[in-house]
């Protein structure tokens, strides 16, 4: 079976604290599968400046995987990964060790 991961940004959402908040939102089949915050400051044109490179993106084994690195002073490359829900994901019966791509990014 195939599988579209995807992702679309969301900018300057005011949340329930009344801060605005970028957020980065990933999708498998259509469905939200993790909402992530990304920095937001008033002073930036629409509240960003894309001042961190977020490359080489996809899913495994229940973690979205990333690679991070600072635009400024060239930053150390950091490789992170976001837990998504067992539950969540369930319905997707995906096979493990089944590497998933973004699609756009």
């Amino acid at each position: 079976m195939g599988y579209k991961f995807i992702y679309t940004y969301q900018h300057s959402k005011v949340c329930g604290d009344n801060k605005r908040r970028n957020f980065l939102l990933f999708f498998l089949n259509d469905v939200l599968i993790l909402k992530q915050k990304m920095p937001f400051d008033e002073t930036y044109d629409h509240g960003h400046q894309n001042r961190t490179w977020i490359t080489d993106i996809y899913l495994l084994n229940g973690n979205i995987h990333q690679k991070r690195q600072a635009k400024e002073n060239n930053g150390k490359l950091r490789e992170v990964k976001y837990p998504i829900s067992k539950k969540l994901l369930e319905q997707f019966n995906i096979p493990k060790d089944t590497k998933i791509t973004l699609q756009n990014g």
